[in-house]
């Protein structure tokens, strides 16, 4: 259309200058008219439509978008503190002071309205009676506590009877019998109206004059309607902040639970629940403690905070026992109630902190078919632990025993592709793999590497005589007293293949790796295995020992030179060490 309109404007420029003849624009001049013209409007319809948007249209686009803008912006902003006592309160204050706002502009809106001497508003309380919420009057005497019980008085019989609307035009009782005045202040006529939200009556207004007969039908049918729009207001209110509440609680979980995710590390998690739950729940002790993986029966405190933290850090202590962590680890189960007020109960074992002063205590399993972890939190007080503390701790011990599960099989996994099955060793590929590793920083730090080949002797001839059974019995003590007698962390133990072993000696030079493998024969070849027929033997081994740089340069020549010392200590009468 751009197109067509040049063309017809660079026509029409030709005609004007005398470019085309007269006879040629007699013919072509009704065809450029009609083609300018479409294009124009074409043109101007478009221009139209991208900057002229009507009025309802702008708001049906743009309310939403900033209404999304907003909420997206405020998800932002949520953090852990959504989960403390301090965060509800401080968003229950600001609701407050939004309801302020909204009974303040009906006030004012009644009083533009109507002649009136007071304006008054009363919301509900637990036990079913009305207390006044807020007022504005001309009088001096207002109760500013009053209460108004159903069937008590002149609105309590209105409350009492059900009606959704009052109206009295002569009133000759003496004011105070409304209970919100403290004495008589000439009262004469009255109206009232249910603030009502959701079906269901969540407040009333009162209106009185000092005169009679001041209020029309239509004057308490205009009330009528200003409570509904209030009682409206003032419950989505409340409904928003409860609900932005729940939102910001389950935004925070849900930010915990990416943490324990996060490293899958149990130390991290541990230390996530320690840093919430004081902030979460307001409490005087937490312990968390975490079964041994090695004593099936045993259990360890792994993070404290609170009273005497200090003295519950790294404790030990039985599950067996009969005592609170020791019951629940048993149990399985979540458990939440006061001390009993005769005894002291043991929460860990005999020798802790007596503290009297604590009240209550919540404990939470965590873990998921059995209790892996335990969460203790005391507190000062009695039934210290509302149902929205439970709820939070229920989950938060779920998440962190989905984690730790996780934790558990990837550790299991990653054994089972590093260890070996029988002996629980390193494995072969795992061994290729650490002396590359130490190869390569051997040759950065110029430290000595030594290599160990070792087998036992006359295996074969054990398994033949005593059975598979008793060689498995047999490979698994040497590998336990192989592993026991190098450096713990520095050192690997691995199981080369059948009953042959390696040993991988970091910084360790020829004259070292010499002692330390004679020290390892000896041991070994002083241990007792006993037989299914029940007699003790002694078994032996046979060492090979190679240098990285001494003997060899490549791992796989260094592999060869000390399985040829290998097999020269066995065919040197086996026993032995020896080195390439």
């Amino acid at each position: 259309k751009s197109k067509k309109l040049i063309i017809s404007v660079l026509l029409i420029l030709c005609i004007i200058t005398g470019f085309i003849p007269g006879l040629v624009w007699h013919y072509l001049s009704p065809v450029l008219t009609i083609i300018t013209l479409l294009t124009f409007i074409s043109f101007c319809k478009k221009k139209i439509a991208s900057t002229d948007t009507p009025v309802n249209r702008v708001t049906e686009i743009a309310l939403p978008r900033i209404v999304e803008k907003q909420a997206i912006g405020d998800t932002a902003q949520l953090l852990i503190t959504s989960l403390g006592s301090a965060y509800r309160k401080q968003a229950r204050q600001s609701n407050e002071l939004v309801i302020d706002t909204i009974l303040d502009n009906g006030i004012k809106l009644i009083w533009s309205k109507f002649n009136c001497h007071t304006v008054a508003f009363f919301f509900p309380t637990l036990d079913g009676g009305y207390k006044l919420r807020k007022v504005n009057s001309s009088s001096d005497y207002i109760n500013a506590d009053a209460i108004i019980q159903p069937g008590v008085g002149v609105l309590g019989s209105f409350l009492k009877d059900g009606m959704k609307q009052l109206n009295l035009p002569e009133i000759t009782n003496d004011s105070s019998t409304l209970y919100y005045y403290t004495k008589d202040t000439g009262v004469r006529s009255l109206m009232a109206s249910l603030i009502s939200a959701g079906n269901v009556d969540r407040g009333i207004i009162v209106v009185d004059s000092t005169n009679k007969n001041n209020f029309t039908d239509e004057d308490h049918a205009f009330l009528n309607v200003l409570a509904s729009v209030i009682g409206q207001a003032v419950f989505n209110t409340y409904l928003y902040t409860e609900h932005k509440l729940i939102h910001g609680r389950l935004a925070a979980m849900s930010s915990i639970e990416k943490e324990f995710f996060k490293n899958l590390n149990l130390e991290s998690i541990l230390d996530t629940m320690i840093g919430v739950i004081p902030f979460a729940i307001a409490c005087d002790r937490i312990t968390i403690s975490v079964k041994n993986n090695i004593e099936e029966n045993e259990a360890i405190i792994k993070r404290a905070y609170g009273v005497d933290s200090s003295w519950f850090i790294n404790k030990k202590f039985s599950i067996k026992d009969k005592s609170i962590a020791g019951i629940l680890f048993s149990k399985n189960m979540m458990l939440s109630r006061d001390f009993s007020k005769g005894h002291y109960e043991i929460r860990y074992c005999d020798d802790e902190p007596i503290n009297e002063e604590f009240r209550s205590f919540i404990a939470v399993p965590v873990g998921v078919d059995d209790c892996k972890a335990m969460i203790l939190i005391e507190s000062f007080k009695q039934d210290a632990f509302s149902e929205s503390c439970k709820e939070l701790l229920t989950r938060l011990s779920i998440s962190a025993g989905l984690a730790i599960e996780k934790i558990i099989v990837l550790d299991k996994a990653r054994t089972l592709a590093t260890r070996d099955g029988l002996t629980g060793l390193r494995n072969h590929r795992e061994f290729q793999q650490i002396l590359k590793d130490e190869i390569t920083r051997s040759i950065r730090y110029n430290d000595p590497l030594a290599l160990v080949l070792c087998d036992i002797d006359f295996f074969k001839k054990l398994n033949d005589t005593w059975g598979h059974q008793f060689g498995d019995l047999v490979l698994k003590g040497i590998s336990s007293h192989l592993e026991s007698c190098i450096r713990d962390s520095v050192d690997t133990a691995a199981r080369y293949g059948g009953e042959e072993f390696a040993l991988v000696l970091v910084k360790t030079d020829e004259k070292n790796a010499a002692e330390t493998t004679e020290r390892i024969r000896a041991h070994i070849a002083g241990l007792v295995f006993r037989t299914p027929s029940g007699e003790d033997i002694h078994v032996t081994m046979s060492f090979g020992i190679a240098v990285y740089r001494q003997h060899a340069k490549q791992l796989d020549e260094l592999i060869k030179k000390a399985d040829k010392a290998l097999y020269r200590a066995k065919d040197n009468g086996r026993n032995r060490v020896e080195v390439f």
